[in-house]
């Protein structure tokens, strides 16, 4: 049995796809002694965004751009990476791996290529469990917390081998030998088929939950409808709403249905609680867990405020 540790730099991950300039993997046996170590630059054929946009500050590639724009592009690695990765006898690691996977898969769909399906170990999973951190941490803290010897940061192929150094520390440093690792910390392990399906999942969700915030910003909208005074009730003209957050996420439709006739009925919709005068809360609710709501806030249920909006004026 072999280990593969491996590691992907990225040109741009726009829209959380990664464009792929390298792909560094370290080849060990089962004592790691290192078989092969070699990085593979690619062209990325997308233009290098390397910046922070909350910082201004971004990451230094190991080699000057011409050599990524000098390479091949990505399929014409592919079945190199492919037979590697996709080894029976090889176990494959990686650090904070599921982003690399994700690339991985990624430059597989960009090219029309066959998805390259593996199993795979997170040793950044298994680091923090090991050590019962409260948060995860990365591989340049870990390296100077070891005490390792230090490679070049984001040249593939030394990240993969600063990887397989964190990991033989953390096997001495708890007296495991590797096979104990992996029996202790299922969680550690993924693969393709199980990963593309949760990053589908939350692709749909991420969706999902897009599509009704725009309705929402749509129900909070300047009003467009006048004040009809045939439509006039106390208990909503120029009187405050807040809806709650399980309102909006049950009853957006239905409000958004009802939006020119809430501002017909002289309605003033809020965002901010505390300038609310009516708190409009799930039927199985009784009050909103907000500390900035106003003291004399009055609480309708979903189900009243229908009955309030469809009252005809006697």
């Amino acid at each position: 049995m072999n280990y593969v540790f491996f590691d992907v730099e990225c040109a741009n991950c726009l829209n959380g796809e990664g464009k792929i300039c390298s792909f560094g993997y370290v080849k060990t046996d089962e004592n790691f002694k290192v078989i092969k170590k070699k990085d593979i630059l690619v062209d990325p054929a997308a233009p290098f965004l390397l910046g922070n946009a909350k910082t201004g500050n971004g990451i230094k590639l190991a080699y000057p751009l011409f050599r990524f724009q000098r390479a091949r592009t990505f399929p014409h690695y592919y079945k190199e990476i492919k037979t590697l990765l996709e080894d029976k006898d090889t176990l494959c690691f990686g650090f904070a791996v599921c982003q690399d996977v994700s690339y991985i898969s990624y430059s597989c769909k960009r090219y029309g290529l066959p998805i390259i399906e593996f199993k795979f170990y997170d040793i950044q999973k298994m680091e923090k469990e090991l050590n019962h951190r409260q948060n995860i941490s990365g591989l340049d803290h870990l390296v100077e917390e070891y005490h390792l010897t230090s490679y070049t940061y984001h040249r593939s192929d030394d990240d993969a081998l600063m990887t397989m150094e964190v990991f033989k520390v953390l096997l001495d440093k708890n007296h495991f030998t590797l096979q104990d690792a992996l029996t202790a910390f299922p969680d550690a392990l993924d693969d393709t088929d199980n990963f593309l399906e949760q990053q589908a999942k939350r692709q749909k969700q991420k969706a999902l939950k897009k599509a009704h915030n725009e309705k929402v910003n749509q129900l909070y909208a300047a009003p467009h409808v006048r004040f009809d005074i045939n439509l006039y009730n106390p208990n909503l003209y120029k009187k405050v709403f807040f809806f709650d957050y399980t309102v909006l996420s049950k009853e957006i439709d239905f409000l958004l249905k009802h939006k020119e006739a809430m501002e017909a009925h002289g309605m003033v919709l809020t965002r901010n609680p505390a300038l609310a005068h009516v708190a409009i809360i799930d039927n199985n609710k009784k009050r909103l867990n907000i500390a900035t709501l106003p003291k004399k806030i009055i609480y309708m249920s979903v189900n009243d405020f229908k009955e309030e909006l469809n009252k005809k004026r006697n």
